[in-house]
């Protein structure tokens, strides 16, 4: 091959072992690439995207006093059908009626306070996760008393659902349940929930699903709310129109 200054080598197929060694220079950053580091190049490769269009890169070709422009331009994608990206839910779900779909025994919800998650299901399949944040309180457990700022723990029902224009919808949950009650009239017995004025505070209440006007917070993974489980405003719309009055959910810790 001549050697002359600015030469410019398109390649469509195989790289040779001195434009492969200095193009993982050109990408990995490296001072010099040994024939070791073609592994490296290779793991970099899926690191670093394709490019898009014709690139130019200097080559110092080894034993060659001058630079060498190579033109590299990427290689034809072979067309590939992508999987399919739905969930045994979602599929059944296009496949039902619109009377199963507003059934509410059909569907059911798992919080896990623990792994900021929200898992729908239909019908027992898994339909969808959902992003989720919840009570800011540090002590562990469910809710016991109106402020202390902990997420209920038990199983709960969707029992209204409104808009909301702070958290865009509201899931309004059915606590304090019996169990939440009898829970605190053991506390309350007990003497161990707080009084204020001498009179011990109640359950509690308005405890839902909801939108958030703290996004950053949420994609933090920051509990910020004062009870409430919060998802984010494009997950709250969508939980709004799957979701049924009468949908059971069920938080763990």
């Amino acid at each position: 091959m001549t050697k002359r200054r600015g030469l410019t080598i398109t390649i469509i197929g195989r790289l040779g072992l001195w434009a492969a060694r200095a193009l993982a220079c050109a990408v990995l950053g490296c001072a010099a690439a040994s024939v070791g580091q073609a592994a490296a190049l290779s793991a970099a490769s899926a690191a670093v995207p394709p490019p898009t269009a014709a690139t130019s890169v200097m080559l110092a070709k080894p034993g060659a006093p001058d630079s060498t422009t190579v033109s590299v331009r990427p290689l034809a994608k072979a067309a590939v059908s992508a999987p399919s990206a739905k969930t045994p839910g979602e599929i059944l779900f296009r496949q039902s009626g619109f009377d199963a779909k507003e059934d509410p025994i059909n569907w059911a919800v798992m919080a896990y306070k623990s792994r900021h998650r929200l898992v729908v299901y239909y019908e027992g399949r898994f339909y969808k996760s959902y992003h989720a944040v919840f009570g800011r309180s540090m002590e562990p457990g469910g809710k016991e008393w109106a402020g202390d700022r902990r997420t209920p723990e038990g199983l709960y029902t969707i029992i209204r659902k409104y808009r909301s224009r702070r958290w865009r919808r509201f899931l309004k949950l059915d606590y304090p349940n019996a169990v939440d009650r009898i829970r605190y009239t053991q506390l309350r017995r007990d003497r161990l929930i707080p009084v204020v004025h001498g009179i011990p505070v109640r359950e509690g209440g308005a405890i839902g699903i909801h939108g958030t006007d703290q996004p950053l917070l949420n994609q933090g993974n920051i509990n910020w709310t004062t009870g409430c489980i919060s998802v984010d405003n494009d997950s709250i719309l969508e939980l709004d129109r799957l979701l049924p009055v009468g949908t059971m959910v069920l938080i763990k810790p």
